[in-house]
């Protein structure tokens, strides 16, 4: 129950109004529950589903909630990643970057980008005729569920934030396990409720991502961060996104 409120408190704009331990059992609670917070801001999104909305305004509300109900955490690491990144400088002048409060021409270049593009293609998807509301549910818990084995298979960039407090906490073997259990669980009720093609190419498209945004990271930072976290929950949810209207249409 810790783990459940820690997760809720740091990762949702719900309200956790305790002061709750932060030892090593709670964060890697915490963490390895993750991707079900996903699952639930999924299945609040799906709520928009029974409005008789047009697909472009209800692509919409899907992405907004997606956004409101994280407190926009990963939207803010996206922000930050594409100021850092764009910028083309070296190592410790992208980690000065990604600690500057302030956004940048790239930064604000990126997110427009991101959020039209998501929301078109949202909108696209909902728009064919095999699309399912367990899409809107699970992609939300994939790209949670790709974050915890990401931050479990590396080290972080540098010896200070959340990231590195959180990861000299958690135990790494038990959130990868963890996070292989939620993939397996989730790729299993995907096959089950639509059918088992989308659900061997999410397999496959995640498994590349991770291993191309994991190299990624450890070419230009050397590691990961928090922001660098919360980007990859952004593209990974995009990329899942894209992935669908291409198996659908």
């Amino acid at each position: 129950m810790k783990s459940i409120l820690l997760a809720f408190q740091f990762f949702t704009v719900l309200p956790v109004n305790k002061n709750l331990p932060m030892d090593k059992r709670s964060i890697t609670g915490m963490y390895s529950i993750f991707p079900w917070i996903g699952g639930g801001i999924g299945a609040f999104s799906c709520l928009v589903l029974y409005f008789d909305w047009s697909s472009l305004m209800t692509g919409f509300c899907i992405v907004l909630l997606g956004v409101v109900l994280s407190g926009g955490l990963h939207m803010d690491g996206f922000i930050d990643t594409s100021d850092a990144f764009f910028s083309y400088k070296d190592r410790l002048k992208r980690f000065e970057i990604l600690e500057d409060p302030r956004v940048g021409a790239f930064g604000v270049m990126a997110v427009v980008f991101l959020v039209f593009g998501k929301v078109i293609i949202v909108s696209e998807v909902l728009s064919t005729d095999s699309f399912h509301w367990v899409f809107v549910w699970l992609i939300p818990f994939f790209s949670r569920a790709m974050l915890t084995l990401l931050f479990s298979l590396t080290n972080t960039a540098k010896a200070s934030g959340l990231a590195y407090y959180f990861k000299g906490k958690i135990n790494a073997n038990i959130v990868l396990i963890a996070a292989i259990c939620n993939f397996a669980i989730g790729l299993a009720v995907l096959g089950w409720m639509t059918n088992w093609m989308v659900a061997v190419t999410f397999a496959v498209v995640l498994f590349a991502f991770i291993c191309l945004f994991r190299n990624w990271t450890m070419k230009n930072f050397g590691g990961v961060t928090g922001d660098l976290l919360g980007a990859s929950v952004e593209i990974s949810e995009v990329m899942l996104w894209i992935t669908l209207l291409l198996l659908l249409s």
